[in-house]
């Protein structure tokens, strides 16, 4: 009588921790919010993913995205790489969760001019026309 007595009482321990562990898994998980991220599309193709919480600044050269340092900027590009006619290219600032397209060699300047867009604006996405470019803010 006794050793069933236990083995229940050590079978409702190992439960009760197990949905504790359980728990403390999956609660955190369901009240945290979808991660934000900056997605760049180039003509239709993802380039780029990069969540909004990291600071950093990209540089989209034709149909490669890398990142670059925050000093890099199109003055620092050698002639023929700032070169419209040659390259299409853009500088991209993630920086306190906010993105802005700082620089571009595009010919009206649009994408430069854009307000930065961040979550709480993420329905407005920064687009640069002649680049076939389109910044917006994903889930």
């Amino acid at each position: 009588m006794k050793n069933k007595k236990e083995l229940k009482v050590i079978i409702g321990i190992v439960l009760i921790v197990l949905f504790i562990a359980g728990l403390s898994y999956f609660v955190p998980k369901l009240l945290s919010k979808p991660s934000q991220k900056l997605r760049v599309l180039k003509n239709g193709e993802i380039l780029l993913e990069h969540e909004l919480g990291k600071d950093a600044k990209f540089m989209i050269l034709d149909q490669e995205a890398k990142e670059v340092p925050f000093e890099e900027s199109l003055s620092s590009l050698s002639d023929d790489e700032r070169n419209p006619a040659m390259h299409e290219v853009n500088f991209i600032e993630v920086k306190d969760g906010k993105v802005l397209c700082t620089e571009s060699n595009c010919n009206n300047q649009i994408c430069v001019h854009t307000p930065a867009i961040s979550a709480e604006n993420a329905d407005l996405p920064i687009v640069c026309l002649p680049h076939g470019l389109i910044l917006q803010i994903v889930s």
